[in-house]
């Protein structure tokens, strides 16, 4: 059965991130067709990052009561209609927006569930592979979102990356009767609540690394030309941002220390926030350091959660917590950095916010290493 799921595991992966961040780069293309501001289109990043949040609390339930495979049904079909219909118009660009945050927030949640519910001796192995495709076709959709909206129009390519979960519903329908049974997933998806200090670090440490991550890759096009790259060179730039975080989990591989990586990651944070200053290479430097970095963080941070306790079901608390809080505090940051341009009409007021923020980042990874040593 793992084996025979494992295309179904792959697509619904593609998901996960293609429809939030393959935007950005339409940002200017979206404001002047629809007439919408700098605090709008950040709602299409902030408003799934909400969704997420509420997804991760209400998705174990969702679960046990419906089953995956109904679920899964639920889920793609809607990332299809939303996609499809987004692009009409402001009020279906602000509800499709939520429908596909909604959708993408249940699948966070199921691939996992279905991974240990069917591969249970291949769980690193088949994250591994999700994560991978995860990050590699939301780059390669950003790459080419600006080409294809160019080629045949913004609205046809937005509703194009609804191409995934299409084939992942006819995937999912193929392969109903090999899911697996709701008696099967209780116990994945069975969560106590308790709030502790090193549940509260984790959700600390997964929230600020999410609000500067899902806040670069917002801005980071808008930021690229407004200091003098081109829209296309700042789509380009945004999709090597995402493309060069697939190999930094290869790093945690190599026995690192965690409090050894730190300043390692704080040195890349304020390095790549520099360079994204200077025009030409700085813009690339920054665009690979930055990406490398954000990754890493995020992979020590899903680390950190999974080694955090012994305890199966500790460990599915505290990340449902982290997930929860790490969202809502990232959703945050694209409406605040949107914000702050608008009234300073510069960018450079928002990325100073965005250095602290990398500074107060890595100093709760270091409380958050130091209490998990004591544990």
């Amino acid at each position: 059965m793992s084996k025979k799921l494992t295309p179904l595991i792959l697509l619904l992966a593609m998901n996960l991130r293609l429809a939030v961040t393959a935007i950005p780069p339409l940002f200017g293309i979206i404001q002047q067709h629809l007439h919408i501001t700098n605090t709008t289109t950040a709602l299409l990043v902030t408003l799934p990052l909400i969704c997420f949040a509420i997804g991760a609390l209400a998705a174990p339930r969702l679960i046990r009561q419906l089953g995956i495979g109904p679920l899964l049904l639920l889920t793609t079909g809607t990332l299809v209609i939303a996609n499809i219909g987004r692009p009409i118009n402001r009020l279906t660009l602000i509800g499709g927006t939520i429908l596909i945050g909604g959708a993408i927030a249940l699948l966070n949640i199921l691939i996992p569930t279905l991974i240990a519910a069917t591969t249970p001796s291949r769980v690193t192995q088949m994250t591994s592979y999700y994560s991978l495709t995860m990050n590699l076709i939301a780059a390669i959709g950003t790459a080419i979102i600006l080409p294809l909206a160019t080629v045949w129009g913004w609205t046809t390519a937005m509703q194009l990356l609804g191409l995934p979960a299409g084939f992942a519903l006819l995937v999912s329908v193929f392969y109903r009767h090999a899911l697996p049974t709701q008696s099967r997933v209780t116990s994945t998806t069975n969560v106590h609540w308790k709030l502790d200090r090193s549940t509260t670090l984790l959700a600390l440490f997964m929230g600020c690394q999410s609000l500067i991550f899902y806040t670069l890759t917002t801005w980071l096009p808008t930021i690229y030309q407004a200091f003098g790259a081109s829209a296309a060179e700042a789509g380009t730039l945004l999709s090597v941002f995402q493309l060069v975080g697939i190999p930094a989990a290869l790093v945690l591989t190599y026995r690192w220390h965690f409090q050894r990586l730190l300043p390692l990651i704080l040195l890349g944070y304020l390095v790549g926030l520099t360079c994204l200053l200077w025009r030409g290479w700085g813009h690339w430097l920054s665009a690979i350091i930055l990406g490398f970095t954000c990754s890493l963080v995020f992979t020590l941070a899903l680390n950190l959660i999974a080694t955090s306790s012994r305890q199966v079901t500790v460990v599915a608390q505290r990340s449902a917590i982290a997930q929860s809080c790490g969202y809502l505090l990232a959703a945050v940051g694209p409406l605040l950095l949107g914000q702050l341009n608008h009234i300073f009409a510069s960018w450079q007021p928002g990325l100073f916010l965005i250095g602290g923020l990398m500074i107060l980042t890595v100093s709760i990874g270091y409380a958050l290493v130091t209490t998990t040593h004591q544990q």
